[in-house]
């Protein structure tokens, strides 16, 4: 079997209905998301990545999942999370971030389109943004002083950046009401981060998010 390339690929294949016919009427929808539909994705060097909601998705459920993993590791996917809509409702609050990104990023192989039209509660996603981003902040700061200055450092502040993007697509939506449609809006609207000073440039974000709370 070969690895599957492109998204038209993997909606063309077996595997929409071998996950329909695995799961049956449990699956409320299989779908694409995360790093593989974001620009600069390659199929050859990375896995899609698939998650389920399932009316239940106890562990006798899931496992099901087992029987498909020889043949998903040959094509290139790989499985991630399996949500259920109960877990979903009320996690709303604790995920708006992930499952932002889901309902503006994602593309559904069988079942419904996930949490389509969510829009998260500002202040819970100003919260969460904030506290990755002070997180990415702490490790940022370690790894500056215990990483050699020319092209280790800059290797190290292009993989803090690439680590930051998901949260900034976050504060772009905070401060736009929209979702970014790549990396180059959230580059434009924060040229800081193509700066020498990466750190000086997310605590100068950090700020920014911290300030919406008064407003």
């Amino acid at each position: 079997m070969n690895k599957l390339l492109n998204i038209p690929e993997i909606q063309k294949s077996k595997w929409p209905s071998l996950l329909q016919e695995t799961f049956g009427e449990n699956l409320v929808s299989a779908f694409l998301h995360g790093n593989c539909l974001m620009e600069g994705f390659d199929a050859l060097q990375s896995p899609w990545t698939v998650s389920l909601i399932l009316k239940d998705n106890s562990p006798e459920t899931i496992a099901r999942t087992r029987d498909l993993m020889k043949q998903a590791h040959k094509e290139n996917i790989q499985f991630c999370y399996f949500f259920s809509p109960t877990e979903i409702v009320k996690s709303l609050d604790t995920f708006p971030l992930e499952y932002l990104h889901i309902a503006n990023k994602s593309v559904a192989l069988c079942g419904i389109q996930p949490l389509a039209g969510f829009v998260p509660e500002q202040a819970k996603l100003r919260l969460q943004c904030e506290r990755e981003l002070r997180g990415i902040l702490v490790h940022l700061r370690e790894n500056f002083v215990n990483t050699k200055s020319g092209k280790p450092l800059q290797k190290m502040f292009a993989s803090a950046v690439n680590e930051a993007l998901p949260v900034l697509y976050g504060v772009y939506f905070l401060e736009t009401g929209t979702y970014p449609e790549n990396h180059g809006q959230v580059f434009e609207r924060y040229p800081e981060l193509k700066q020498e000073n990466l750190i000086e440039a997310i605590e100068k974000i950090v700020i920014k998010v911290d300030s919406m709370e008064e407003k």
